[in-house]
């Protein structure tokens, strides 16, 4: 049933008596077999009314002898009779069940994925699943509920960008993530497009409470007729709009939700801890410092003398929590109304959210409003518009940036430095080895990184049947984005200091509207023969405009001011300006054959022109063809008491794409580009001078991808159980990537070319299960995919690329595969070179060590920082008005590193630093079996740099999401008035169990979500979060 959710005092009030009544139970489904959500079931005797769930499902208080009216969302009414308490499977049949659009896609204009045609692999995840969820953005919802797509976090700090991947990375060049469709308007690849904040995800603009359902697009069939930026999926969002001939319906929902660390077992040492590896450090360097010990003891109060003179033997400050709030919480607040007429429909909503995370002084506040309106002016033409507006407000910190990051520098510092003064003043200069300056507790009361943003978001549909077959449709829309951003450095603190304060201001306008067209002929021939055909153009226009201040030497330091107010403190001095603009124009069509609703076959091309390639190359056509069997209708499965249906499908197609048309500056790569120096001059000479800054590549062209996807459904047990299977061989060829210039050509040291190989294959399968289905009700949805990500080819004249110390690109390997030393442990062999230091094995054999990592070679480790399986599973048992769900995910086979292990476990190469507490077992000549090597200053053998000794299992399961509701009866409902009222209390991210002991960091956290090269990497960012939340729901 449709969940809503209220407060648990009333729940007690009413729980017994509510239960206490029968229900008339049934099914809606539509034409086509297909469950019928959202629609309104009245009993006319009392006008006690309910709305159908996902599935179809209702229970109503009726008796047997009552009629029901039923109303869909085009106004068409049915009437029923109850005959008994329990309906089954009611069908909606009406004049207009060919225009019945739930359960259907719209893709492209006008154009929709019907499930009845069971060609295309796509997912659709219900409005349920987004509804008062206190997450700041929609793509954290899809986690683990779609098979296939794997979900990764840049921070843990609301409003922060994530990395989407569908069925793996396609492109090594740009972002990889999914191209995002709302209401039929192309917005992007949710590319981050903060100047100043270390990154802003536009997709947290979207109100969760706004969305009908989200549409997963994966296969070539299903994505091809988005052409040129579908190649990587489609995210399709479908926000709610009214229903025809329903009466008033006003809905206001409250959720309130504790925040906490998802997962932390990362444990700082303390200050016994802290002077205990110090004093092993020094004993074990008294050559470096030139001193002799008699003892540990000796060296540690010689440790505690040059780190620690001022400690008073009892100072023990717990700099993480200092950094914290006492208490993190999320408030959600929402209110719309629903309803219309027979010729009208409308909803208008607003929605608050309002986000205190973890850190201290950070703040996300999204104010939104959204106003949805279709008419049918007569039975052959119908118009509608959507208006969405969101209102985001972020105060942030550095989420980099060492010693500027108070949540990283909390880390650095020894427990047994304070907070504060004798005086009350901030300790700026007694701070270990973290730069003088650098409080974390002052940086982040003094300085600040903040920023807004405006989104518009608006479309117009029109759509007109003519000559009894032809339908026209039109989609007109765009969405403006308007951002600024402050950075403030307080003179006295952190970054500011060497700049006697420093101020910055950015201001982003981003302009992105597109308009499709097309034109659609239908018609059902001799009931056999169901045949549609469709021609359409599309256009997009993307615009991006940036604009930055800066000023610095502040008099003294100046107030937290608003938006409109930098202009008067910033004397500026310098500046800078952005402005890229692309353009893409497509024509498109599709035929779609039906021959005894059986037998399916599909197909789709459209031509792409784009401006970010050279004027020859600007033109592609892309194309894609599908098919499928509905077997469970032939003669030989008809009647079956084991399969209900057997449906057989597959699909072949030709994409392509242009990876960089959402980044700064790379719609110019095609050119040669040239740079003029102002401010210094030419070696040889006083003069300043110009210079190629880029050589451009005439040659550049699309990346192809070309993709295979086949596989089937099926129903057994009166759909008791149900399975959904897919293999696909994805292929990208003439992938983008930089290509490195000859020396002697005299031009800079890369270029953008097409120069790599790309494959993804795998297979996924969806399982759905109802193994009781009585009063008591329990309902099973799981996925289960498996996807190997390869470079087959990388067309680059030293064959790998090194983007980092741990990880390379190299044609037959895994993408973001490890390539790095062999990690021998501590040295036990006098032979090998000295005992208790850090040893290598020389090669892959691994049968030789040394003590001199220059000795030994990077080898291939076969492991990958992407997951080769993923699983997710829902388990949602109900009784009457009461469900409780418990959905767990997990991501396997795969590997990841944290990205400041040098720092933190630095085998005592920066002694006035913390350590992490693991760094305690290291070797001595009474621990030898120790993992770590003996500390030393300076670290001389470089046994804290990169190798495999920092790569850590990533596999975990997550406890995702748990959900309580009771939503109240009929008889509730006729004693008060209100249509519906739910009572929910919900976890989200409650529990993560991690299969590598040794591993301390969140998994699903990496450095960037802007490209896969942070993938894997953990940089100490805000820290993904839990919590714990109740709410309510009230229909009247």
């Amino acid at each position: 049933m449709r969940r809503r959710f209220t407060s648990l005092g009333i729940l007690s009030m009413f729980l017994m008596g509510s239960l206490a009544y029968a229900q008339v139970k049934g099914v809606l489904k539509d034409s086509n077999g297909f469950p019928m959500d959202e629609v309104e079931v009245i009993v006319t005797r009392t006008g006690a009314s309910v709305f159908t769930d996902v599935e179809g499902n209702f229970n109503v208080d009726a008796k047997v002898g009552d009629i029901l009216k039923i109303i869909d969302s085009n106004g068409e009414e049915k009437t029923i009779k109850v005959t008994s308490t329990t309906l089954g499977e009611v069908k909606f049949t009406t004049k207009a069940s060919d225009n019945i659009e739930l359960g259907t896609v719209n893709i492209i204009g006008g154009i929709k994925l019907d499930p009845a045609q069971k060609v295309g692999s796509y997912t659709i995840v219900s409005r349920d699943n987004f509804e008062n969820t206190p997450v700041s953005s929609i793509d954290e919802v899809l986690n683990g509920r779609v098979a296939g797509l794997n979900y990764s976090t840049a921070s843990g700090d609301p409003g922060s960008s994530n990395m989407i991947l569908i069925r793996g990375v396609g492109s090594i060049l740009g972002t990889p993530n999914p191209l995002y469709v709302i209401d039929g308007i192309v917005v992007g690849k949710g590319a981050d497009n903060a100047s100043l904040m270390e990154s802003w995800n536009p997709l947290s603009s979207i109100d969760p409470n706004m969305i009908e359902n989200v549409t997963v697009l994966k296969d070539a069939s299903a994505t091809a007729l988005y052409g040129a930026r579908g190649a990587n999926g489609v995210i399709v969002v479908t926000t709610k709009k009214g229903k025809y001939g329903q009466t008033p319906r006003f809905n206001f929902s409250s959720d309130m939700a504790i925040q906490d660390i998802a997962f932390d077992k990362i444990n700082m040492m303390n200050a016994s801890q802290y002077h205990q590896y110090g004093g092993q450090t020094y004993f074990n360097s008294q050559q470096a410092l030139g001193q002799t010990f008699s003892s540990l003891e000796e060296a540690t109060n010689q440790f505690i003398k040059n780190n620690d003179p001022n400690w008073d033997g009892k100072t023990e400050t717990n700099w993480r929590k200092a950094v914290q709030r006492n208490q993190s919480f999320v408030n959600t607040y929402n209110f719309s109304v629903t309803g219309g007429t027979n010729g009208i429909s409308y909803r208008a909503g607003v929605t608050y959210y309002k986000n205190k995370p973890l850190i201290q002084t950070t703040d996300f506040d999204r104010k939104s409003a959204i106003l949805a309106f279709d008419q049918k002016i007569t039975d052959n033409l119908k118009y509608g518009f959507s208006l969405n507006y969101t209102g985001v407000k972020r105060k942030t910190i550095p989420d980099a940036n060492a010693s500027a990051n108070p949540w990283l520098s909390s880390l650095f510092i020894p427990t047994t430095k304070s907070i504060y003064n004798p005086d009350g003043t901030y300790n700026q200069t007694n701070l270990g080895e973290v730069t003088a300056g650098f409080n974390p507790i002052g940086n982040l009361h003094n300085n600040y990184l903040k920023g807004k943003i405006d989104t518009y978001l608006g479309s117009f549909t029109a759509e007109y049947k003519f000559l009894k077959y032809l339908t026209f449709n039109t989609v007109f829309g765009g969405q403006r984005q308007l951002m600024d951003e402050v950075v403030w450095w307080n003179p006295n603190f952190g970054d500011g200091i060497a700049q006697n304060g420093f101020m910055q201001t950015g201001e982003t306008h981003i302009w992105d509207w597109n308009w499709t067209n097309t034109l659609s002929f239908k018609k059902k021939f001799n009931d056999l023969h169901d045949l549609e055909f469709s021609i359409g153009s599309d256009y997009q226009d993307h615009e991006y405009k940036l604009r930055q201040k800066q000023g610095r030497d502040f008099s003294e330091p100046i107030p937290d001011f608003q938006y409109s107010d930098p202009e008067k403190y910033i004397d500026v001095d310098r500046g800078a300006g952005y402005f890229f603009k692309w353009r893409q124009d497509s024509y498109f069509s599709r035929l779609s054959y039906i021959y005894d609703n059986k037998y399916t076959l599909t197909g789709q091309v459209r031509y792409d022109r784009i401006s970010v390639l050279p004027k020859k190359n600007r033109g592609g056509v892309f194309w894609s063809v599908a098919g499928s069997w509905d077997l469970g209708k032939e003669k030989f499965l008809k009647g079956s008491s084991v399969v209900d249906n057997l449906i057989l499908r597959g699909s072949y197609g030709r994409l392509g794409n242009v990876p960089f048309a959402d980044m700064w500056g790379r719609q110019y790569d095609y050119y040669a580009l040239v740079a003029s120096s102002t401010t210094t001059p030419y070696p040889y000479g006083d003069n300043y001078y110009a210079s190629i800054s880029s050589p451009g590549n005439a040659n550049l062209d699309w990346e192809i991808s070309k993709q295979l996807d086949v596989g089937f459904e099926v129903n057994l047990y009166k759909k008791a159980l149900g399975l959904i299977f897919s293999y696909y061989d994805k292929q990208t060829e003439g992938a983008l990537f930089s290509a490195v210039t000859k020396p002697e050509s005299g031009n800079p040291s890369s270029y953008t070319a097409n120069v790599a190989d790309i494959s993804n294959k795998g297979f996924e399968i969806t399982l759905t299960s109802t193994p009781v289905n009585k009063d008591f009700k329990w309902d099973i949805n799981a996925n289960f995919s498996r996807n190997i990500n390869k470079i087959e080819k990388l067309n680059i004249e030293d064959e790998i690329y090194e983007y980092s110390q741990l990880n390379a690109l190299a044609g037959g390997k895994l993408l973001g595969e490890y390539y790095t030393w062999l990690w021998a442990g501590p040295n036990n062999d006098p032979n090998v070179g000295e005992l208790g230091v850090g040893s290598w094995y020389t090669d892959a054999s691994r049968t030789t060590i040394t003590t001199d990592k220059s000795k030994a070679e990077k080898v291939w480790l076969d492991k990958s920082a992407f997951p080769k399986y993923m699983a997710g599973i829902t388990n949602t048992f109900s009784y009457k008005g009461l469900s409780l769900s418990v959905m767990f995910s997990g991501q396997f086979d795969f590997y990841v590193n944290n990205g400041y292990h040098s720092f933190f476990f630095n085998d005592g190469n920066f002694p006035g630093r913390n350590q992490i507490t693991d760094a305690m077992d290291y070797w001595t000549p009474e621990n030898t079996d120790a993992a770590n090597p003996k500390p030393q200053l300076n670290n001389p053998n470089s046994s804290r740099l990169e190798s495999d000794r920092w790569i850590r299992k990533g596999d975990h399961i997550r406890l995702k999401e748990v959900k309580l509701a009771y939503s109240f009866g009929d008889k509730f409902k006729q004693q008060t008035g209100v249509k519906n009222l739910t009572l929910y209390a919900k976890g989200f991210n409650l529990w993560t169990y991690a299969f590598d002991k040794d591993l301390n960091f969140d998994p699903e956290s990496i450095s960037n979500a802007w490209s896969f090269m942070g993938k894997g990497v953990f940089n100490y960012t805000t820290p993904i979060m839990k919590s714990f939340s109740i709410g309510m729901s009230l229909d009247f």
